[in-house]
């Protein structure tokens, strides 16, 4: 069954930001579907086999997950942007726990990028598009990498989210 997002009362904001959120650790826990290798790499493999409706459905909800939604509310462009390949379920939960946006990017199968590659090509055109292009930006992500790669396109105020990552 599929579900859609039950969307609040919103502010028109003629001033709005542009918010750039990542998923995993920044809005939702998933790091009890996550692991380490025996070089001590994020192990995929293990990662993918775990994208099941159940393990999902684990997922806690973070504090910035509240940010968001007040963003949303106060009329500001959300935009989640997650090197994740988001299956259905991901969408489910997403909707059925109310994470607002406006835009959603998610990594497609067989992009073999690094995380700060495929964001920073993803959502380029924030900074190039007239509608878009002297709007105030926030980006919230939990590696270090992302927000330099983002902070290069300038007019952006990049923040760095504790990560509940496997130690």
């Amino acid at each position: 069954m599929k579900f859609k997002t039950n969307f609040c009362e919103r502010y028109f904001n003629l001033n709005p930001s542009v918010c750039f959120y990542d998923k995993d650790n920044v809005l939702v826990d998933s790091s009890h579907r996550a692991r380490l290798d025996e070089n001590g790499d994020f192990d995929l493999d293990y990662w993918r086999e775990n994208k099941t409706k159940d393990k999902i459905f684990s997922d806690i909800l973070l504090p910035d997950f509240a940010r968001l939604q007040e963003d949303y509310r106060n009329g500001n462009i959300v935009v989640i942007i997650t090197a994740d390949e988001l299956n259905k379920y991901d969408m489910e939960f997403i909707h059925s726990h109310n994470i607002y946006y406006d835009y959603i990017y998610s990594r497609p199968k067989d992009c073999t990028l690094d995380d700060w590659q495929y964001k920073l090509m993803k959502i380029r055109h924030f900074w190039h598009f007239k509608q878009f292009g002297q709007l105030p930006k926030r980006f919230y992500d939990d590696k270090l990498e992302n927000l330099k790669a983002v902070k290069q396109l300038g007019n952006v105020d990049c923040y760095l989210v504790p990560s509940m990552r496997l130690i």
